[in-house]
């Protein structure tokens, strides 16, 4: 009787540790990118969330509307590089609205809970907007979360909504 115990605890172990590492595999660019941010939250502090999101939309129209899409866009790298860079620029330029917020203290659960909405919201736009699926190929567990237009819809609404549930 005990050996059977031993059997089904030892099976459930099994099953509970294949899903966690089928869970990262399937998940790992959300994960990685929700912890990136999350990263830049903790050390930038969590007042920087608000102009890198006002940054992360600012970029879109700037990058869909640019120019010289055909003459310099023809490599995914540089597509993504200027999606990165007017990021950058529009971050820098935003900086200035930290200043107008009152400064709270670090919450691992708010900054948690606001890295993984904007890292649903950037994979979101670089498989709808870059040309991120022409350089690294997602499998159908991210696909089934960020593929379709209304994930796309969901994902660019959800830091806002996070903001003003959160960052109050």
């Amino acid at each position: 009787m005990n050996t059977l115990n031993n059997l089904d605890i030892g099976a459930r172990f099994h099953a509970v540790l294949n899903f966690i590492i089928g869970f990262g595999q399937d998940f790992l660019p959300f994960i990685i990118v929700a912890g990136l941010v999350a990263a830049f939250a903790f050390f930038l502090g969590r007042n920087r969330l608000m102009p890198l999101i006002a940054a992360i939309y600012t970029a879109i129209p700037l990058y869909l509307f640019f120019p010289f899409q055909t003459a310099l866009l023809q490599d995914h790298y540089i597509a993504i590089a200027l999606y990165l860079l007017f990021v950058f620029l529009s971050f820098v330029a935003f900086s200035g609205l930290s200043f107008f917020m009152a400064s709270a203290p670090r919450s691992f659960l708010r900054v948690g809970a606001m890295s993984i909405l904007v890292a649903g919201t950037l994979l979101a736009i670089g498989i709808h907007i870059l040309p991120l699926e022409q350089i690294y190929t997602f499998n159908s567990a991210t696909k089934a979360l960020f593929a379709s237009n209304q994930a796309f819809f969901w994902w660019l609404l959800a830091p806002l909504v996070g903001l003003f549930f959160l960052e109050r």
